[in-house]
């Protein structure tokens, strides 16, 4: 009897929680959704949003590498960075201006492949608006 009654009112308490948790995650689900929608899609978040991670986060992993990059390259080498799927952090120096991005020691072909990708495409824009003026 006892027992009976003890299970009556676990299971109860799990539906509970079931349906707390059910309603908790479509709540989530339709805020995803509007901020995916006010971006053009759900891949257009996840881009937006990108591999851009804390800097805390990427030390306790491993050894990091940094590379300055100025604000006009820091863009282009965002997008090249996330194509390439490169966990990076931007810090910016208060003092200089400047940028600098950090990323783990095993990410280093990857990030260097990106760094020369986004160079020559920077490169080719140059030698392309000359070419109109002159």
């Amino acid at each position: 009897m006892i027992n009976e009654e003890i299970a009556r009112k676990t299971l109860s308490l799990e539906v509970k929680a079931a349906k707390v948790t059910g309603k908790l995650l479509l709540t989530l689900l339709k805020k995803l959704m509007k901020e995916a929608k006010k971006l053009g899609g759900l891949e257009k978040l996840v881009k937006v949003n990108g591999n851009e991670v804390k800097l805390k986060d990427m030390a306790k992993k491993g050894q990091l590498e940094e590379i300055p990059v100025e604000e006009a390259e820091l863009k282009e080498l965002k997008k090249e960075l996330n194509k390439y799927g490169v966990k990076f952090s931007v810090m910016k120096d208060k003092e200089t201006g400047k940028y600098a991005v950090f990323f783990q020691a095993k990410d280093m072909k990857m990030m260097e492949k990106a760094f020369k990708k986004m160079l020559l495409q920077d490169q080719k824009e140059k030698n392309g608006t000359e070419r109109i003026y002159s």
